[in-house]
C-alpha cells in the first residue's frame, strides 16, 4: 500500500464529509507529497459522493487554491505558483518564474478573494479551499482568514497545507483539526545519506527531470570531512553552498541529527547502515552534532530573508568550522 492509499484510509476514519464544514490542517515536510495527496483525497470525495467532474478535477468551479503570488515587473500579480513551483521556491532552487518575481507572503487580499468565492453556493455538495502553504500568511491574511473559517458562507472543507505545524499561529490551530500526512521513504536498509534524505522527498524527482538542483550532494561528506580535520578553508565553500538551495541546511540538519543518535540506533534499524556509512568519513560526538544543529537552524530561519547567501555561509561556515574542528 502506498502512502497516499494509506493515508485516506486513515483520513476516512476521522472524516465522512457529513457536516457543512470542515477545517483541516494537513502537515509533513516538503516534498512527501500533501499536495499529491489532497488531490487524491478530492478525487475520492467525488468518487464517494458520485460526482462527476469534467476535466481535471482541481479545475472543479467548486476549487479554490491560494499559493504565494508571483507579480510581474510592474508590480501586478500574474497568478499564483503552481505546487512544484513552490517546492522550487522553498527548496531555494528557483526565485523567479517566467522572469516574474515570487511574493514573500500570501496577502489580505487574496483571502478577500476567497471570501468573495465563500459567498456563493457550490456547484456539488461542497466547496474545496486550498491554502498551499499556510505559513506564508501575513499577519492582516491570518486575521481575515481566521474570520471567514469561522464565518464561511458556504458548504466547505478547508485544507491548509504546511511543513511545519509550529509556525501556524495559535488562533488559525484551535480552529482547524489536524491531521498529520505519514510518509515512508523507499524500503532499503542499504542507503547512504543523500540516497536515505532524498527517499523520503518524493517530489524531488520531479523537480530534476530538466535541471539536477542537486549537483554536488555527493561532495557533502568529504567537504565536512574536510571541516574537521581543518584541511579546508571554510570560505572556500561558501559559494558553492550558497548555491545549492534552502535545502541544504534541511540536508546538514538531518546529517547531524543522524550522527547524534547513530550510537543508540538498533542494529535491525533501518538507518544503522546509513549512520555506519557516514561516520567513516565524518566521526564526531554526539555534543558536537547537537551544537551544529542548534547553529543550524538559527541559520535556517535566517536565509529566506537574507539577500546575500554568500555572506549568510561565509559566516555559517566560520562558526560551524570552530564547532567542527
Amino acid at each position: 500500500m502506498n502512502n497516499i492509499k494509506r493515508n485516506i484510509d486513515q483520513f476516512k476514519l476521522q472524516y465522512d464529509f457529513s457536516k457543512r464544514n470542515y477545517n483541516i490542517i494537513i502537515d509533513s515536510p516538503n516534498g512527501t507529497g500533501k499536495y499529491d495527496f489532497v488531490e487524491s483525497l478530492v478525487q475520492e470525495y467525488y468518487a464517494m459522493k458520485n460526482i462527476i467532474v469534467p476535466g481535471e478535477v482541481m479545475s472543479s468551479p467548486d476549487i479554490y487554491y491560494i499559493s504565494l503570488p508571483l507579480y510581474d515587473k510592474s508590480g501586478n500579480k500574474v497568478r499564483m505558483l503552481t505546487n512544484e513551483e513552490r517546492l522550487m521556491y522553498e527548496f531555494g532552487f528557483e526565485n523567479k518564474f517566467e522572469n516574474n518575481r515570487v511574493g514573500t507572503e500570501i496577502t489580505i487580499d487574496q483571502i478577500r478573494d476567497l471570501k468573495e468565492f465563500t459567498f456563493l453556493s457550490p456547484h456539488y455538495q461542497h466547496k474545496f479551499i486550498v491554502i498551499n502553504n499556510c505559513n506564508y500568511l501575513n499577519n492582516q491574511a491570518s486575521a481575515a482568514l481566521l474570520k471567514t473559517l469561522e464565518e464561511t458562507n458556504c458548504p466547505a472543507i478547508f485544507i491548509l497545507l504546511t511543513p511545519d505545524l509550529g509556525q501556524i499561529k495559535d488562533t488559525i490551530r484551535s480552529r482547524c483539526h489536524c491531521f498529520s500526512y505519514k510518509y515512508d521513504s523507499e524500503n532499503n536498509s542499504n542507503q547512504l545519506f543523500f540516497d536515505y534524505f532524498f527517499s523520503k522527498k518524493i517530489k524531488i524527482k520531479d523537480l530534476i527531470k530538466e535541471q539536477d538542483y542537486l549537483e554536488g550532494y555527493e561532495k557533502v561528506n568529504d567537504e565536512i570531512a574536510g571541516l574537521i580535520a581543518n584541511k579546508i578553508n571554510p570560505l572556500s565553500l561558501s559559494e558553492v553552498w550558497s548555491k545549492r538551495g534552502a535545502i541544504f541546511l534541511d540536508y546538514l540538519i538531518e546529517m547531524f541529527a543522524l550522527l547524534m543518535k547513530g550510537d543508540f540506533l538498533d542494529n535491525s534499524s533501518q538507518q544503522k547502515f546509513t549512520y555506519m556509512e557516514l561516520l567513516k568519513k565524518i566521526s564526531v560526538s554526539p555534543e558536537r552534532s547537537i551544537a551544529v544543529i542548534r547553529l543550524l537552524y538559527n541559520y535556517k530561519y535566517e536565509i529566506r530573508s537574507n539577500v546575500n547567501k554568500k555572506f549568510l555561509y561565509d559566516n555559517l561556515l566560520i562558526v560551524l568550522n570552530k564547532e567542527l574542528y
